[in-house]
This record gives structure tokens, C-alpha cells and sequence, in this order.
């Protein structure tokens, strides 16, 4: 039993008891909830992929040390519609409020195959989008693109995140393509990344800007931010050493001081942190939320 459930049925219990209105004590518990909720004060969240090898064995106590460390908000993935590994994503979400935190997106997606995409691919898009929403969500980020052979292909990929944005901004939420390093690589001498931040509306599609895959790519991260503000929304917190992979959070070359210099004038949101190695991984996630804690930005803000 999570935490909030605990409180629920204890004061439906003492309702029951005193001869009270239980639904009085409900709405008790679940304020407890949001109030468990306001007392973090920072504005840090994590990529659940971070631990993706510890939550199927031990689900709540995983998350549970997550809360402990501080950190405000969770990232899923691989949500097929309406569920999250094996429980559903109210139930997931019920479990994450009563630690404190809250769901705020998910990675997710199909192959959008630039060929041959078909109804099945957008009804996912529509049950996923609707069933996010319905936990309080804020968006939903594409963490990938097939594999590109001709500027026919990115066409493609860019007219599908257009419509992706759509069924999100029909759901009251927001599209965002998540990039890795091959982004920056070119196809017919334009590089993907580019294409797809100039050949998407601004209105329906926003980009996740994974620091340490920008830095990994040979993008220059301060030039994206200062040639596409307002674009990336949500920063994807990692860093590497390039062509070395994942490093902790400042040991690496990603420009940590400058890029929070700008970070509320060029409208970055949300913030995730994401590591995916390592065998002390919540020893890393700890020390990774200390490192981004130092800055200012960090604090406590609604998105």
C-alpha cells in the first residue's frame, strides 16, 4: 500500500468511527497529497530510464528513494497508451503523488515510419496523449526517428511531428522530439536536427535538447539555444565527454554555468535529469541532483 492510500483509508476509517462524512476525510487525504507535493522545492526531475533496471522488482521503493533525494518530477517511458510497465498510468501516477512528486511526461512512440504510417500509429497517439492528460502531464516527447535515407524520409518525419503536435494540443498538452547524437550528423548536406527544428510548426512541436547527445553529436549547444529560443522547453540533463559516453554532471563538456545563465530568458521549463549507467546508479542520481541544485534556476516553478 503507497503512502497516499495509507492516509486515505486511516481517515475514512476515523470517519467511520465518529459517524462523520467520510467524503470530508477523503478530500483530506488527497490535500495532504498536493501539500506532500508543494514542500519540494526544487524544479528537478528525472528520466525513470535512469533506473530502469530496479523498477520492476521494486517499484515504489525505487521511486521512494528518488523522493528522498529531492527531486520533483518523473519522466516515464515506453507508455503503450494507458500503461507504464505493469500498472496503469493513474496507478503510477496515484504512487508517484504520494511521494511527493508528480508525472509530468513520458517518452513514447511508435516507429513513425516515414513510409507507411497508418491508423493504428495515430490512435496510439490519441489514447497515450488522452490518457497523460487525464494524470495531470504536460507533455509527450518522441525519443527518436527512424532511419533516414533521403530528405523525402525527414519531409516525412517533420509533417508527422506536425500532426503528433496536433492530437497533443487537442489533449492540453505539449509535442516534443527528444534528440540523441545522430541528429547531428547531415543528410544531403543539411543536418537533421536543423530540418526538423525549421520544418515544424513552433506551435505544435517543441524540442527536448539532450545536452550531453548535443555535445556527443559535435553540436554547439549555446549557438541552438541563441539561433532557436523558445524551442527547447525541456532540457534533458546529461553529460558526456565526447566520444567517451556518459559522464556525471560536470565532468563532462557540456557548458553547464552558460547554459543556466540564459535558461529563463531563452524559456526553458522543465528540467530532467537522465544517466543511464553506472552500478551505484542511485548514488549517481543523487550526486547528479546535487550538481544542478546549485543553480539558481533550480528552484521551485510551475510549469
Amino acid at each position: 500500500m503507497n503512502r497516499r492510500s495509507f492516509i486515505s483509508k486511516g481517515l475514512v476509517a476515523t470517519a467511520a468511527c465518529y459517524g462523520l462524512n467520510s467524503s470530508f476525510f477523503s478530500a483530506m487525504a488527497a490535500n495532504t497529497a498536493e501539500a506532500a507535493v508543494s514542500k519540494n522545492k526544487n524544479r528537478i526531475g528525472i528520466q525513470l530510464y535512469s533506473i530502469r533496471e530496479y523498477l520492476p522488482n521494486d517499484f515504489e521503493g525505487s521511486l521512494q528513494k528518488l523522493a528522498k533525494i529531492g527531486y520533483s518530477h518523473v519522466e516515464a517511458y515506453g507508455v503503450d497508451g494507458n500503461k507504464f510497465l505493469d500498472k496503469t498510468l493513474k496507478e503510477t501516477s496515484a504512487i508517484v503523488n504520494g511521494l511527493g512528486m508528480k508525472l509530468t511526461s513520458t517518452h513514447c512512440g511508435t516507429g513513425l515510419l516515414p513510409a507507411d504510417v497508418n491508423a493504428k500509429e495515430w490512435d496510439y497517439w490519441r489514447k497515450t496523449a488522452y490518457s497523460m492528460k487525464e494524470v495531470g502531464a504536460n507533455f509527450l516527447a518522441q525519443p527518436w526517428v527512424p532511419s533516414m535515407n533521403s530528405m523525402d524520409d525527414l519531409k516525412r518525419s517533420a509533417e508527422q511531428f506536425n500532426k503528433v503536435g496536433e492530437i497533443c494540443k487537442k489533449n492540453g498538452l505539449k509535442f516534443a522530439f527528444h534528440n540523441h547524437d545522430a541528429e547531428f550528423k547531415k543528410l544531403d548536406g543539411q543536418v537533421i536536427e536543423d530540418f526538423l527544428l525549421e520544418n515544424t510548426d513552433p506551435g505544435l512541436v517543441f524540442f527536448q535538447m539532450d545536452l550531453g547527445h548535443v555535445v556527443n553529436g559535435g553540436g554547439d549547444i549555446m549557438e541552438y539555444m541563441r539561433k532557436y529560443p523558445k524551442r527547447f522547453l525541456s532540457w534533458h540533463a546529461s553529460d558526456f565527454k565526447k566520444g567517451q559516453g556518459y559522464v556525471e554532471l560536470g565532468h563532462g563538456d557540456v557548458p553547464w554555468d552558460d547554459l543556466f545563465k540564459i535558461a529563463k530568458s531563452y524559456g526553458v521549463k522543465d528540467l530532467t535529469m537522465e544517466h543511464e549507467e553506472g552500478a551505484d546508479r542511485f548514488d549517481i542520481c543523487k550526486r547528479n541532483f546535487d550538481f544542478l541544485a546549485q543553480y539558481t534556476w533550480s528552484k521551485a516553478k510551475k510549469w
